[in-house]
């Protein structure tokens, strides 16, 4: 039988999307919530589910293709252990002093623009002797009789990374690649990531930076991929390919090999799916709120925009990506109160466990989802089957509310507020930044929030019309099938996803669809397009 479906599969911070598409056009998708803190395996699940629930079997499958936010949420909540640096010798302190700019002017304390003690606390950062000079010449031999005792330090301290960072390595790998040799001798199954293979350009704080967040995700990205590429094997599927940064895709081996490369995958993904199916003109701004992270970027003229560098959760990465700036907040997203009065959101989540405490798995920490209960804006079973616990999110709330000295429900409504004006903020400024008034431009949410929190973060913006499109719930999965490395593909008409939602109306009014919720606020009115996209349109 010849092959006739393709299928993607993206992992967020709370759920899975998985997506089939078949050779015809029909799409079938579903959401799968993450169970604990497993990685590979509520993937497979998600994809074993979608399979039985389309008919689908492995002599039909052409194609896996997987990305994540697996990568972008590590960077952003820097949860792992440490690890190790190897430096040249009088280069220590270079990735922690920086560049020295001072972003926040006002700020009467400024707060390192690294956290080292998350990243490469001092112990672990070893220097070593060796010279490669500008123009790629030896001019000191490196020395390897300090390889033993990094190599015992490293092991007393339990280091399961390490990065090498050599001066001008980029015009000469050759001492890196020597380094990286010797100490394989003595640790083999240290993960090592060379300067001169993740980021082979000049400036020293952005090359080591970038490396060694590489090694930071490294162990983490190894172990569940091979798990994943195992399984699926297993399952008589297709080899696994993985969804790049910059776009297209790579088996997974290679990516596990270097991880910083998934650093954007899920979003990238997302929005390439939104250029493939975006028919509006004019500048659109992309809104993709997920469990954990919040993202935003770009279309012109339909099309993606790339950058050579990204910020995720205030640290540069000198690599090849879509444009896309990722912020700390989504659904599982923690509150708390600072001690001036202020609400926080983020960036610590309580992702898929043990979840927000409305999806009764044991969380008990406020979070925007347990908010968004509250107010009765979240239908009573999520997809996946969850169902939600409104009187576990009014207690998790509480403490929140008594810090506030507010009602529970007024309390809910300013977290969602916080949440959004931290959205629209952020918003405001990506866009500004690239010399796009938001005024100008449609806002299209994707993601299992989008729809939720678009209509208001567009009113803070300015801006007067959002756009959610078909299976905008599970557009990263569905994005990953519009790979350059594969052709294009197109889709069958696409079925309504809104139920019962009649074909117009206004606000304030809660929509419901299997893989996303809709808010419409007062003041905004909503109405299915021919092509079943909901647009939503403020009032003059």
């Amino acid at each position: 039988m010849s092959a006739s479906w393709s299928l993607a599969v993206d992992m967020g911070g709370t759920f899975i999307d998985a997506v089939a598409l078949r050779s015809d056009g029909h799409v079938a998708s579903l959401k799968h919530p993450r169970a604990g803190r497993r990685l590979a395996e509520p993937v497979v699940e998600a994809l074993d589910r979608l399979c039985a629930q389309a008919g689908i079997v492995a002599d039909d499958v052409g194609r896996v293709v997987h990305g994540s936010t697996v990568i972008t949420n590590l960077l952003l909540e820097l949860n792992e252990p440490p690890v190790a640096l190897v430096l040249t010798r009088g280069m220590r302190d270079v990735p922690v002093l920086a560049r020295q700019d001072r972003k926040e002017l006002y700020e009467p304390v400024i707060m390192p623009a690294v956290p080292e003690a998350k990243l490469f606390p001092e112990p672990l950062r070893f220097e070593i002797g060796g010279r490669i000079d500008a123009e790629g010449r030896e001019v000191e031999p490196l020395d390897l009789s300090a390889v033993d005792a990094i190599a015992d330090a490293v092991s007393d301290a339990g280091v399961c990374a390490l990065a090498v960072g050599l001066l001008f390595s980029h015009r000469n790998p050759t001492h890196e690649r020597a380094l990286r040799a010797a100490l394989h001798a003595r640790l083999p199954s240290l993960h090592i990531s060379l300067s001169s293979e993740v980021d082979p350009q000049p400036r020293e704080f952005e090359r080591w930076l970038t490396t060694a967040l590489d090694a930071y995700a490294k162990p983490l990205a190894a172990n569940y991929l091979r798990a994943l590429a195992d399984a699926l094997k297993i399952r008589g599927l297709p080899p696994l390919r993985l969804m790049r940064s910059a776009g297209g895709t790579a088996p997974w081996h290679d990516l596990a090999e270097q991880p910083i490369g998934l650093a954007m995958s899920g979003p990238c993904a997302a929005l390439q799916g939104v250029a493939a199916g975006f028919a509006a003109s004019g500048p659109a701004i992309v809104l993709d709120i997920g469990g954990t992270s919040a993202d935003i970027s770009i279309l012109l003229d339909g099309r993606p925009t790339f950058t050579d560098a990204l910020e995720c959760g205030g640290l540069p990465i000198r690599q090849r990506c879509a444009d896309i700036a990722s912020i700390g907040i989504g659904g599982g997203s923690v509150v708390s109160v600072l001690p001036g009065g202020a609400l926080r959101l983020g960036p610590r989540s309580q992702g898929a466990w043990p979840g927000p405490a409305a999806f009764g798995l044991g969380g008990d920490l406020p979070t925007l989802s347990d908010a968004l209960c509250v107010l009765d804006r979240l239908p009573h079973r999520l997809a996946g089957g969850i169902v939600l616990d409104r009187a576990a999110a009014e207690a998790a709330l509480g403490g929140v509310a008594g810090a506030l000295c507010l009602s529970v429900l007024r309390t809910a409504e300013a977290v969602v507020g916080a949440a959004a004006a931290g959205m629209a903020e952020a918003l405001k400024t990506h866009a500004f930044q690239r010399n796009l008034d938001p005024a100008d431009a449609v806002l299209v949410a994707i993601g299992g929030g989008g729809a939720q929190h678009a209509a208001e973060i567009a009113e803070l913006a300015g801006m007067r019309r959002v756009l959610v499109m078909p299976h905008a719930g599970v557009m990263a999965a569905l994005g990953m099938l519009y790979s350059p490395d594969e052709g294009d593909v197109s889709l069958a008409t696409s079925e309504s996803p809104w139920d019962s939602l009649p074909p117009q109306g206004e606000g304030p009014h809660s929509l419901f669809a299997p893989t996303t919720t809709a808010f419409v606020p007062a003041g905004w009115s909503w109405r299915l397009t021919p092509d079943q996209t909901l647009a939503l349109e403020a009032k003059a």
